[in-house]
């Protein structure tokens, strides 16, 4: 019997950490069960309601925040619908899979930089993947029974309408004509750069006002950035977009489709640039541009949403991560709103693969805590983010030995401790071990894992310190029973811990003005990195507790940026005051020297780079593999895929013949069944210990 209720669980744990566009479905009748298993992030379906609205959604939100989960769940519901067509593109993958085309040079003129062709190439060849992933999207929806109804009264053939889509596809790809020349490209984006550090020169030097500093620099920031403009303008002499926009469309409505919604997956895993320039070619016009008729759902991390000539007031944007989406409901109910969610999401889990009459007495133990008590930790835990909770109830699965004893606090306590081990901690801890492209890049996650450390051992004095207070409302609390796992700082500071929030050290926790009555972020620790490091995480969630001053990490922060980063000119090396980093990069102001550019870049230690480059390095998508198969038997590509949130084309790429893994013989490859498994060996286990 235990045996029985271990494999089930085990399915359910799974089906709560499916990553990507892992589509869950029953085994037995292989039907597709997001219908069954959805569960929305705010009452009453709203996210979903407001998905199947004629307009063009953005789900921001971390990984795991369920955004692909989402977009599922709108697209089975389209789907049951005879006018509308939904279309499916994982921007990440397809991107992956752009390789230097065959862009042909006879036509450019010799000065054309070969960082521009080859930024050409990859943009050609995006495209077209993206427009041929379009058509299949096409093929494989449209055909479907109802439609082919709605063929036969028009009069059209299933063969004559196919024919007309791959005429229409096959006309896009042919280039009207090609006039590219340097001077329209290099030469042009050049002298745009010259005239702008000119003129940032010339402003720095005669404007006495901050106004007109300011008004200048935006018009400097503004010129820098039509790079992106030229690569779009030089595209559409290659596609173009607009004509086989209205030709789809009509098309399209001969078969009674009257709205289309392409979804976009994993959108910004691809550069700024790139997505700029993505967005502005094919995006904005088919957004703008077809009377309501094409509407995208596009989910992105949070800060790289990237959307330029789309109009953001006219775009429904959630904010997954649990404080942007339930603060503006009630700031004030923050939290209850999420444990609602984290309790919704396991109920609905259990009840499917376990039967509405399920007891959760049966599985948690609750002779010591409720069950109210567990859905508030795996909160706590998880951050609200389902793929979190399903790999902690899998841990918990194996520290119960397949459920032979219930889970208990102790056992999710060790499951969170293990998560952030095994899947977070090694991010920045083993920053040495990766090869990145520069020093500037490396010494960037140096410099980040010594701030985590700083957090972590102000918050380990913290405990400390109120554990000794005299304070009022310190007096429940000794050394080591006093909950330090807050940290505040001031809102302008938030973006500083960007890298930190998204990778789950952190997680963002309430707004509220501290004792000053100055507006401030409040973060809490990752609760898996508090057991680590014997810190307590508070279970009042007081709010007056949290804005106590020990919790002020503003110095902190500020002392660690000013140490590890500096402000240099990268043509003549000439410093400036961090605090001057506005001035000359978010306005674009030019070095007052030698009107070179000044860039915010990390400090690099001569006694740690050669640390650094002593050690043996593997590229950081390999490195990844080789942590997913740490204690596990083996994996087959797309087992690995679905562990690290990648395609399997880049996957097969990580482990092929020429990947250093495979070269220092870190893993092994074994066929089962005609199926390829790859485990890692002994010297791999060494290397990554």
């Amino acid at each position: 019997m235990n045996e029985n209720k271990a494999d089930i669980f085990l399915k359910m744990t799974v089906s709560l950490s499916r990553y990507r566009r892992a589509e869950l479905k029953d085994e037995s009748t292989n039907e597709n069960l997001i219908e069954e298993l959805y569960v929305d992030p705010l009452e009453n379906d709203l996210i979903l309601k407001t998905m199947l609205q004629n307009n063009t959604t953005l789900l921001i939100g971390r990984k795991g925040t369920g955004k692909s989960t989402i977009i599922n769940r709108f697209q089975h519901e389209i789907r049951k619908k005879d006018n509308k067509l939904s279309l499916y593109i994982d921007v990440k993958a397809l991107f992956e899979q752009s390789k230097k085309s065959s862009f042909s040079t006879n036509n450019l003129e010799s000065s054309l930089t070969e960082e521009d062709i080859e930024r050409l190439n990859l943009y050609k060849d995006f495209i077209k993947k993206v427009i041929d992933e379009v058509k299949k999207e096409i093929k494989k929806n449209i055909f479907t029974n109802h439609l082919l109804t709605v063929l036969g009264k028009t009069g059209l053939s299933k063969k004559t309408f196919e024919t007309k889509i791959d005429e229409l596809f096959e006309k896009i790809h042919t280039a009207k004509f090609i006039d590219i020349t340097a001077t329209k490209i290099s030469s042009k984006i050049n002298s745009l750069k010259d005239e702008n550090i000119k003129q940032g020169s010339a402003t720095a030097e005669l404007s006495s006002t901050s106004q007109g500093l300011k008004s200048s620099l935006k018009e400097e920031q503004h010129n820098e950035n039509k790079s992106v403009e030229e690569f779009t303008q030089i595209l559409g002499r290659y596609f173009n977009i607009i004509d086989f926009m209205n030709q789809l469309k009509e098309l399209l409505s001969l078969v009674a489709i009257d709205n289309v919604f392409i979804c976009l997956d994993d959108m910004s895993e691809i550069d700024k640039q790139s997505m700029e320039v993505f967005t502005e070619f094919i995006v904005a016009p088919l957004n703008n541009l077809s009377d309501e008729y094409f509407k995208f759902k596009i989910s992105l991390y949070p800060g790289r949403d990237y959307l330029p000539s789309i109009d953001r007031q006219k775009v429904k944007t959630y904010s997954l991560d649990y404080y942007d989406l339930y603060s503006v409901g009630n700031i004030e109910k923050v939290e209850e709103s999420a444990i609602k969610y984290t309790k919704r999401l396991i109920e609905k889990r259990f009840k499917y693969y376990f039967g509405n009459d399920v007891s959760m007495g049966d599985y948690f133990d609750l002779s010591s805590n409720t069950m109210e008590y567990y859905y508030k930790l795996l909160f706590q835990i998880s951050s609200n983010v389902p793929r979190i909770v399903g790999k902690i109830l899998e841990l918990a699965l194996i520290k119960t030995n397949s459920l032979e004893k219930k889970i208990t606090k102790k056992v999710l306590q060790e499951a969170a401790k293990q998560h952030y081990v095994d899947d977070i901690e090694y991010i920045l801890t083993k920053n040495e071990y990766i090869e990145y492209k520069s020093y500037d890049e490396a010494f960037e996650q140096y410099h980040l894992l010594e701030l985590l450390n700083l957090v972590i051992s102000k918050a380990k004095d913290n405990k400390k310190q109120i554990g000794k207070s005299g304070a009022k409302i310190f007096e429940p609390y000794t050394t080591n029973t006093a909950p330090s796992n807050y940290l505040f700082i001031i809102e302008e500071m938030e973006n500083i811990l960007k890298t930190l929030e998204f990778n789950f050290f952190i997680t963002k926790y309430s707004k509220q003005k501290d004792k000053d009555g100055k507006d401030i972020s409040i973060f809490s620790l990752n609760y898996g990195l508090c057991i680590n490091n014997n810190i307590i995480f508070d279970e009042k969630s007081d709010r007056k507790f949290r804005i106590e001053r020990v919790f002020d990490f503003n110095k902190l922060i500020s002392e660690w940026m000013n140490n590890s980063k500096e402000l240099i000119c990268i043509n003549c090396s000439e410093k400036y005051p961090i605090e001057q980093k506005d001035v000359f990069i978010k306005f674009n102001m030019a070095c007052t020297k030698c009107h070179g550019q000044v860039k915010l870049l990390p400090v690099i230690d001569e006694e740690v780079k050669k640390h650094f480059d002593s050690i043996d390095k593997l590229p950081k998508k390999e490195y990844e593999i080789l942590i997913i198969l740490k204690g596990k038997s083996s994996l087959r590509a797309n087992e690995l895929g679905a562990e690290l949130d990648r395609a399997y084309q880049s996957i097969n790429h990580s482990i092929g013949r020429k990947s250093k893994i495979k070269k220092l013989d870190y893993i092994n490859r074994e066929e089962e069944n005609n199926i390829a498994r790859f485990s890692i060996t002994d010297k791999g286990e060494t290397y990554i210990s």
